[in-house]
């Protein structure tokens, strides 16, 4: 739905020519403004449009323009928040029709998810990193280990004296639930980690190749050097580079791997099988078998950007990057299969807002805590 859909659906609803879908959207989303602003209660929606109206001004953070009709003003405005919700977002999807408002029932609300990362040493001791200060951290061989003024993690290899030798050892870090975090390895490559997710690598590239392990999700803009490859390691997919910028999804819970490239050239193994992908192609892997295609890279490394963006995606694609970047779980009682999610929004919101998007769209939820699992959120989906 665009900005002239929605504004032609409210102007059909104050005409009372809506379907009685139509007329459920609208009333519901002034069903929902009216308890943010905690106006009083009304039955008719265009009884109460003084009152919606600076509530959707205070909200948009819009200055009151010279009144024409009242009317007109509410109705433009109301359109323009139904599409953004004042927060920098928006959905639609292909088929919908509202859920019932006492079907939802939010107890609590969950924070976006932030910087959070552990390292883990080459002996086996771990550092939290969005507990740690600022500077050097660890010394491990001939690199030391620092957290920069940005917070990101640095690694920097110290030159040798003549004939010194340093055994190769390796870091981890990985990101818990509601956690992402941005690494510098040895070699200057940029590392982004999205939720879940982890790499492994040598403190210092001293082979032919450099190689990395993930899991999860990465984003990576490697440092080019024709002479040494630098590898990455995906479950069974690897994907070998010299210099290039590309994200590699690998979340166990996926039904395969996907490497987007962004920039240069990339090569992807998968069994027996191999492709060479260009920008703006993704290599989709799964049981050995690789599948080429054109994509829109924005796509892929949204999550990077700060953004959730989903093309004709179903509620469990969209719920597990829910449930990843806001450390809950997730629980269905009954799913519209046919109910497909595109749109765009800020990873930076409450959970709440995210949700309540989807509930003018055919998904019913609850958000509940488990008192049996030390306060964890759980989704119930039905």
């Amino acid at each position: 739905m665009n900005r002239k859909e929605a504004q032609e659906l409210f102007d059909r609803y104050t005409a009372n020519l809506c379907t009685p879908e139509e007329r459920a959207i609208v009333e519901r989303w002034y069903a929902k403004e009216s308890d943010l602003q905690q106006l009083p209660e009304v039955k008719d929606v265009i009884g109460a449009k003084n009152e919606i109206w600076d509530g959707v001004l205070k909200q948009a953070g819009l200055a009151e323009p010279a009144r024409k009709s009242p009317l007109r003003i509410w109705i433009s405005s109301a359109a323009a928040v139904f599409i953004l919700m004042a927060a920098g977002f928006y959905f639609y999807i292909s088929k919908f029709s509202p859920a019932p408002l006492d079907k939802q029932q939010t107890i609590t609300d969950v924070m976006p998810g932030g910087d959070k990362a552990v390292l883990t040493l080459a002996d086996g001791s771990t550092i939290i990193l969005d507990q740690a200060k600022k500077g050097i951290l660890a010394s491990e061989g001939n690199t030391s280990v620092s957290k920069t003024d940005n917070g990101q993690l640095k690694y920097d290899v110290m030159k040798n004296g003549p004939g010194t030798k340093t055994a190769v050892t390796y870091n981890t870090v990985s990101t818990p639930k509601g956690g992402q975090y941005h690494v510098i390895l040895p070699d200057g490559t940029g590392v982004w980690l999205n939720a879940v997710s982890s790499i492994k690598f040598p403190t210092s590239f001293a082979n032919k190749e450099r190689n990395v392990e993930i899991t999860g999700e990465a984003y990576f803009e490697v440092k080019a050097n024709a002479a040494s490859p630098f590898i990455v390691k995906a479950g069974e997919t690897n994907v070998r580079v010299l210099g290039t910028h590309f994200n590699v999804m690998a979340y166990a819970d996926e039904v395969s791997v996907n490497t987007t490239l962004l920039e240069g050239r990339v090569k992807v193994f998968a069994g027996k099988n191999a492709s060479t992908i260009m920008p703006g192609q993704q290599a989709v892997t799964a049981k050995g078998m690789i599948n080429v295609a054109n994509v829109d890279v924005e796509e892929a490394i949204a999550w990077k950007n700060g953004y959730f963006y989903f093309k004709d995606a179903d509620v469990k694609t969209v719920m597990r990057q829910i449930s990843r970047w806001y450390d809950v779980d997730v629980e269905y009682k009954g799913t519209d299969s046919e109910t497909a999610f595109s749109g765009k929004m800020h990873r930076n919101v409450n959970i709440s807002k995210v949700l309540e998007m989807l509930s003018y769209f055919k998904i019913d939820y609850k958000i509940i805590d488990s008192r049996f699992h030390k306060g964890k959120k759980t989704i119930v989906i039905n």
